[in-house]
């Protein structure tokens, strides 16, 4: 069985370090850096159900969805002790987390979890094209990234909610901000080489832009921002929600802008990484910056303007 589990791990990682070489690494360090913050929200969790309830619903996601059972169970015997061992090294972040918030209690149900996992039956469900009316229709991009992100999106409004039981606003704010992260990446898209022509002009494509962040936003944020005002409706939290709305405004304007000045989504990655997400994350603890971000977002709108002014002469 020892050989067999080495073996297995020794495929795991094969495979985790492909997918990672596919994903790249910005998205890697984006997906990291998410891991990070939601291991120290866990470790500031004192509830004894919060991690075994989100340690479920993650475990049961992967378990339903993988697709290797019926190949593992013709080369392996005793799959399901396979299985139990993967899901308690998959749950050593909660564990950890639980033992570092000293929730033990919680820890128990986290390794029964893993052992009565392997024998529940996976369920299908039926792929449905997901209707989006509230979304701005002139945003394809947005409406794509939405449509991809949405368990995402679920997740964090689950933590959001939990953030509010527990009298937790620092846990609202860190959903908000890192989905006000995310939303940039609709537009992580490298253009065709005449998306632009489609437009009678330059200022056509500049409104689209700005109506669909000004609704996409509210729209997206809007259960965010509620869940955060129930728990604390004074005046810095009306503040808070307002920066970040405008920051995230700034930020998905300069996205759009800035996907026409890079010939590849590595250089575009870079350009991400380098300028617009740290001018959003640190223009919401300081609204000054807002300034600069306006006048980066005007500079790059004018170098646009001026690389494709030939498609509407």
């Amino acid at each position: 069985m020892t050989e067999t589990l080495l073996l297995y791990m020794n495929l795991r990682s094969k495979q985790i370090v492909r997918v990672l070489a596919g994903i790249g690494p910005f998205r890697c360090l984006f997906l990291i850096g998410i891991a990070i913050i939601l291991f120290y929200a866990f470790t500031e969790v004192t509830s004894v159900w919060v991690l075994p309830v989100c340690y479920l619903l993650v475990l049961w996601l992967y378990h339903n969805s993988r697709k290797d059972k019926e190949f593992l169970s013709l080369q392996v015997h005793g799959i399901k002790r396979l299985f139990t061992v993967e899901y308690l090294l998959l749950g050593l972040p909660f564990i950890i987390s639980g033992i570092i918030a000293a929730n033990y209690i919680s820890l128990p149900v986290i390794m029964l979890t893993a052992v009565v996992m392997p024998w529940i039956y996976p369920v299908r469900f039926h792929s449905v094209v997901l209707p989006i009316p509230l979304l701005y229709s002139g945003g394809l991009l947005y409406r794509r990234m939405f449509r991809k992100q949405v368990p995402l999106y679920a997740v964090l409004l689950f933590l959001s909610f939990m953030g509010v039981l527990h009298d937790n606003i620092n846990l609202c704010k860190v959903c908000l901000i890192l989905w006000g992260a995310i939303q940039g990446t609709a537009y992580m898209v490298t253009p065709l080489k005449h998306e632009l022509s489609v437009y009678n002009s330059f200022g056509m494509y500049q409104l689209m832009l700005v109506k669909s962040g000004l609704r996409n936003i509210f729209i997206t944020m809007f259960p965010f921002i509620v869940l955060m005002l129930v728990l604390r409706h004074d005046t810095e939290a009306i503040l808070f929600c307002l920066v970040l709305f405008y920051s995230t405004l700034l930020y998905l304007w300069n996205m759009g802008m800035a996907r026409f000045s890079f010939e590849t989504q590595t250089a575009m990655g870079i350009y991400w990484l380098l300028f617009p997400l740290p001018l959003f994350l640190v223009s919401i603890v300081n609204p000054v910056v807002l300034i600069l971000y306006l006048a980066l977002n005007m500079g790059l709108t004018l170098a646009v303007k001026k690389k494709y002014k030939h498609i509407w002469n």
